[in-house]
């Protein structure tokens, strides 16, 4: 099994795992973070614009973002501090479906920096 899809099933458990929204998200993002050994997150569509969600790893500058999707429509992304390759990217891509129902709750942070 390559990491990438040990990435997947990590994640596929997590989802699997009966939590509410916010905790497998928060889970998943730090799966991914610690597979890509950089900083990892997701942003939400909310009023047609992204809103930072929750983040692991370091700080730093988005890389590559991969689109959540729910039914046709971008409802949030996966954004990977580090460069993805094609494998990487396949992966991040199953994540996303994985997580896409859980996308479609939004984070209201009132402009407030997030913290798990």
């Amino acid at each position: 099994m390559s990491d990438h899809d040990a990435l997947v099933r990590a994640v596929a458990a997590i989802v699997e795992g009966g939590e509410e929204s916010d905790a497998i998200l928060r889970a998943a993002v730090d799966a991914l973070a610690r597979a890509s050994g950089a900083g990892a997150g997701i942003r939400f569509v909310e009023e047609g614009a992204f809103s930072d969600g929750p983040w692991a790893g370091p700080a730093g500058e988005r890389a590559a973002e991969v689109p959540i999707r729910y039914e046709d429509d971008v409802v949030a992304e996966l954004v990977s501090g580090a460069p993805l390759d094609d494998a990487a990217r396949a992966a991040w891509k199953r994540v996303a479906d994985l997580l896409s129902p859980f996308c479609l709750v939004g984070w209201d942070i009132g402009g407030e920096d997030w913290e798990p």
